[in-house]
Order: C-alpha cells, then sequence, then structure tokens
C-alpha cells in the first residue's frame, strides 16, 4: 500500500456517464407490469455479480471502500480473519482504500486511533490495520479487483456515477461495485450455494471467539436494517453502516436498564460492528460458492467434451487420468474422490440417455 493516500482519479465534479443498466428486466421494479419480488431482484444481482467474476486464477482479490479511512479497514481486518477460518487464507485476498476526494475523507492517510481499538478489541491483524491508507483510483481499481464493496450506498452511488463506458461488456463495473449491507441478505449470498443458505450457517462461518463478542448485538441490528428494507427500493436492505462515524466506537457495549441491569447496548458502534462481521462472512460465503459454482460447471463441460458416446465410456481411473491431461487447470480444483463421483455420474446420465432413445 502507498504511504501517502492517492488523489481519487474521478471526482464528483468530472462529468461521466453512469451505467444506470437494469438488473434484469424482469425482477426490476415495476417493470413490464410483473410484480416486483424482492428476494428474486436480489438473486439477480448476486448472479451477474457472480458472472462477472474470474475463478480461473484460483484467488479473489475483494477491495472495501469508504470516505473515512476507518469502516474500510475494518472490514479488511475482519475479512481476513474470517477467510483463515475457512480456509481461505490464500484464495481470497481483502484490500481497504479510501475516496480522498470525499468531504468526510481525513487529511491524514495514518490508521485512525479507533481502529486501531477496534482491532485490538476483535484480534484482528495488528500490521494491517495499523497501515496507512491508500486512496480509491477508479481507474486502476476497477481491473484490478474482482469484487469492489462500498461500505455503505452513498459512497456505491458515487463509484457507480463515475463509472467509465464500455463498449465490449457494458454495464460489467456496475456489477462488481456493491454495497457491504447487501451481503447481509442470504437471498443474495447464497445465489450459487447448492443448499438453501442460512443465517444461521453464515454465522458459523465466523471464528467462535469473534462471533462471541458480536452475537449480543446482532438481533439488534438484523432488526434494524430489516425493518429499512422494503420493496418498492430496488431491493436494498436498510444500509445500516451510512451514518456510523469512527467515535461510535467509544459507544459502551453494555448498558443500564431503570431496575439496574446491565444488558447489551441496542444501539451505535456494537450494532454496526455485528453487521459488519456477518456482511463480511456473507462476501467470504459468496465468493467460495462462486468458486465451486464455475469450477463444476468446467469440470461439466470437461466430461461433455470428452464422453458423449457409449462407446467413449472407460474404467474410472481411466476417464480421469484423461481428463487430467486434457485440463489440470480445472480438475486440479477438485480431488479425486470428488473427480470419480462426477465421471460415475456423468456416465450413467450417458447410458440413460442413450437407454432411453
Amino acid at each position: 500500500k502507498n504511504a501517502k493516500m492517492r488523489p481519487f482519479i474521478a471526482p464528483l465534479t468530472t462529468t461521466l456517464l453512469y451505467h444506470a443498466t437494469t438488473v434484469v428486466d424482469a425482477f426490476s421494479p415495476g417493470s413490464n407490469d410483473t410484480p416486483f419480488s424482492l428476494s428474486a431482484y436480489q438473486k439477480a444481482r448476486a448472479k451477474q455479480t457472480s458472472n462477472s467474476m474470474d475463478a480461473s486464477r484460483f484467488h479473489f482479490q475483494i477491495l472495501f471502500v469508504d470516505n473515512t479511512n476507518f469502516h474500510a479497514r475494518i472490514a479488511e481486518g475482519m475479512m481476513a480473519r474470517i477467510a483463515e477460518y475457512n480456509d481461505a487464507l490464500f484464495t481470497l485476498f481483502p484490500y481497504s482504500a479510501t475516496i480522498e476526494s470525499s468531504d468526510n475523507a481525513p487529511m491524514d492517510s495514518c490508521a485512525p486511533e479507533e481502529a486501531l481499538t477496534i482491532c485490538d478489541y476483535l484480534g484482528l491483524c495488528s500490521t494491517t490495520c495499523s497501515e496507512d491508507g491508500t486512496s480509491f483510483n477508479l481507474q486502476n481499481d476497477l481491473d484490478q479487483y474482482d469484487l469492489i464493496i462500498a461500505v455503505d450506498d452513498e459512497i456505491q452511488n458515487l463509484i457507480l456515477r463515475s463509472l467509465p463506458t464500455t463498449d465490449e461488456d457494458e454495464g460489467s463495473y456496475e456489477h462488481k461495485c456493491r454495497s457491504l449491507s447487501e451481503f447481509l441478505s442470504v437471498n443474495f449470498c447464497g445465489v450459487e450455494n447448492s443448499e438453501e443458505l442460512t443465517q444461521q450457517m453464515i454465522q458459523d462461518m465466523i471464528e467462535p471467539g469473534m462471533w462471541e463478542k458480536a452475537r449480543p448485538y446482532y438481533d439488534a441490528a438484523k432488526a434494524l436494517f430489516d425493518s429499512s428494507s422494503s420493496d418498492d427500493d430496488e431491493g436494498r436492505r436498510g444500509d445500516i453502516f451510512s451514518e456510523s462515524k469512527s467515535t461510535d466506537v467509544y459507544n459502551p457495549r453494555m448498558v443500564l436498564t431503570e431496575n439496574g441491569a446491565a444488558i447489551p447496548n441496542q444501539s451505535g458502534w456494537p450494532l454496526v460492528e455485528a453487521a459488519m462481521l456477518v456482511a463480511c462472512a456473507g462476501i467470504t460465503r459468496f465468493c467460495l460458492d462462486t468458486f465451486d459454482a464455475q469450477f463444476d460447471e468446467a469440470f461439466a463441460q470437461l466430461l461433455g467434451t470428452h464422453f458423449y458416446r457409449l462407446d467413449q465410456i472407460i474404467s474410472v481411473d481411466d476417464a480421469d487420468d484423461q481428463l487430467r491431461l486434457g485440463s489440470l487447470s480445472v480438475t486440479g480444483y477438485f480431488s479425486p474422490k470428488e473427480r470419480h463421483a462426477r465421471i460415475v455420474q456423468h456416465f450413467e446420465e450417458l447410458r440413460s440417455k442413450f437407454e432411453t432413445e
């Protein structure tokens, strides 16, 4: 990372075209007189994001963007811990940047004391948390990173309004720029999951020690963004992160009731922290499922290319050897047991197809 922040490449005063492309017309509010479905809209957006990512490099680079030099570095640290806990330390690489041209951006790129306080409390990497901030560079970062996560809707809108035009694949940049609050939805995170993703499955991705610190506040956080979501706002959930400030970290985690009992604080930073932790877990789940889905499809295409007639059915071991010669990059993603199971299934479907005909 640079010791000093780079200038933001596209300030608000620059006139650039913003691609307000419809995600999927059938799922857009009020289009074609089709009743709007929030869950369908979220899944459609997630599917476009998943399709815009390229798993063939065996890793994803995720950039969190804020305008405070605070929230994004916290999210970066959270996701790094979650990735490590889920054996994805060398698969998912989170980074953070700040829009320096924002009125909220600090003059100094040094890590704020509040960020160091939270990193220490949650046990995040002190080296990463204390590094000088990096300025968001629109031209470079759009191509360098697989996924850009704006920490709130205002920042996402700023980036989207500044997107350059692309003749080859219009809207592709928009698909890779998402808001952190979108990943609080299981409909969004679970679009590529082979099972019915649940909130509990996402929470289980968080290291128990970290989750115990956030769990008392998550129900209140979830109630907050659930109550703010509606079916007439283009599928956006209430953005719990938009009003958060770095000084909120000094909010007490426990408060006293009128009877003098200590209970978890139901407002302020603890709720933001809990929601951010779950959202980062959601991003991790989304990325890992995208890997699985893309390699599943690639392996199925490989099977179809090599074995499409009955006389091509051979032993599973010989078929595995043939496939590995054909594409080590695809077959290497799966264990021998997983490859053999897919080969057996493909041969069974091939026999069934010709028997039916």
